[in-house]
């Protein structure tokens, strides 16, 4: 059922003053979506992505990209990233002949599709551990090279799992995401003044630099998430969870937050 036909108009969140909290350039198509939708979203990043502290292991890989295997990338911020360094550091921005590439969920493999780059691997569920099922179901992962070209501090589940099935994996920092006190401030601003309704958050990231810079007092406001991962990040740092996605994409939190909303209505 198209979002535009959920709940009792075709605007149901009419109304509704929405954060998010995605940063800069990565936030549009939830904003837009929002805005279809009838509500009133505030954009107050949390987070920015920048180049890692220490970019050599990075350039390092990507001069030795015919050694590998395979390539996982695990976030559209990866994809970007990798290709950003890759037209710098070598002749072609293509992936070497035979180079097997896999992508955690559509969100990631529409960042490759759009380089020209058809990925092998994209699992049902978008986490990294079904990433870790596909791959080491394969035969011939076993002694196979793989680059993972991520965000610093992400979840080691994917690389110990390959690890494990006997794959050399070399995971590389190729981002690192970093608090946007500007956005934090605007958004604890926003929150003091009673004036929105529900936050929004679409990666562990963007909850624990909010809560690490102004705590995990949210007010009255309400809390979705774009799927588990985030979910346990968000509980774990002291904030409640309202909604949570049942399929980890954009639309799939759009459709969480209309579902959250009608059944609050039918409550009341």
């Amino acid at each position: 059922m198209p979002l535009s036909q959920a709940g009792n108009s075709e605007r149901p969140l009419q109304g509704r003053r929405i954060a998010v909290t995605r940063p800069a350039g990565q936030a549009e198509r939830l904003l837009a979506g929002l805005r279809q939708l009838g509500a009133a979203p505030l954009h107050h990043p949390t987070i920015r992505i920048a180049d890692p502290v220490d970019p050599v292991p990075f350039r390092r890989a990507l001069e030795q990209l015919d050694s590998y295997d395979w390539v996982v990338f695990t976030s559209a911020n990866g994809v970007a990233r990798f290709w950003h360094q890759l037209e710098g550091v070598r002749s072609s921005a293509l992936l070497p002949v035979g180079t097997r590439v896999a992508a955690i969920g559509p969100a990631t493999a529409a960042e490759l599709e759009r380089r020209g780059v058809s990925p092998e691997v994209v699992p049902e569920e978008y986490v990294a551990e079904a990433v870790a099922d596909v791959l080491t179901g394969l035969e011939e992962i076993a002694g196979r090279r793989v680059l993972l070209p991520r965000a610093a501090g992400a979840r080691q589940v994917l690389p110990q799992r390959l690890r494990a099935a006997g794959a050399e994996v070399d995971e590389v920092i190729a981002y690192e995401s970093r608090a946007d006190l500007e956005g934090i401030a605007a958004l604890q601003a926003g929150l003091g003044r009673g004036e929105i309704d529900m936050i929004t958050f679409t990666a562990a990231s963007t909850v624990r630099h909010f809560v690490d810079a102004a705590g995990a007092d949210l007010g009255r406001a309400r809390v979705a998430v774009i799927g588990p991962v985030t979910a346990d990040a968000a509980r774990a740092a002291g904030v409640r969870v309202d909604a949570v996605a049942q399929q980890y994409t954009v639309e799939g939190l759009l459709r969480a937050i209309v579902e959250f909303y009608g059944n609050l209505e039918e409550r009341d």
